[in-house]
């Protein structure tokens, strides 16, 4: 959501050709449901944001809805119940292997995956 808010760090992480992002496939559905909100918070033109979600959209690959289910069961157990709504991300970063980049220290803690903050992005890639 940040990257349709401002133009900061994560939106230029989240462009960049040097990184293989995946995100659940249900994250679409959740930029569109609050599509209103992030539009009018973004300040951009309607072209412009559009622009812009289209581009994430295909710089970020989904993890489909059948593999989030598969791995969900494990995920839910890995987190406390005040983190159980990011459980389709835990489940997608379970499913592909991956490294968890979020802004939540405790969740990073208690998912039990290698996990990275945006500073820790951007020293990976040297900016």
């Amino acid at each position: 959501m940040s990257a349709l808010l401002r133009d900061g760090a994560t939106r230029h992480l989240l462009l960049s050709s040097r990184l293989d992002l995946h995100a659940p496939e249900t994250l679409w559905d959740e930029l569109e449901r609050n599509r209103q909100y992030l539009f009018g918070k973004s300040g951009a033109t309607d072209a412009a944001y559009q622009l812009l979600f289209d581009l994430l959209r295909s710089k970020i690959k989904s993890v489909p809805v059948e593999v989030l289910r598969e791995n969900l069961a494990d995920a839910l157990a890995r987190l406390d119940s005040k983190a159980a709504s990011d459980a389709p991300y835990l489940a997608a970063a379970i499913a592909i292997n991956g490294t968890l980049w979020t802004h939540d220290k405790r969740f990073s803690r208690s998912a039990r995956v290698p996990a990275v903050v945006t500073r820790d992005v951007l020293a990976h890639l040297g900016i």
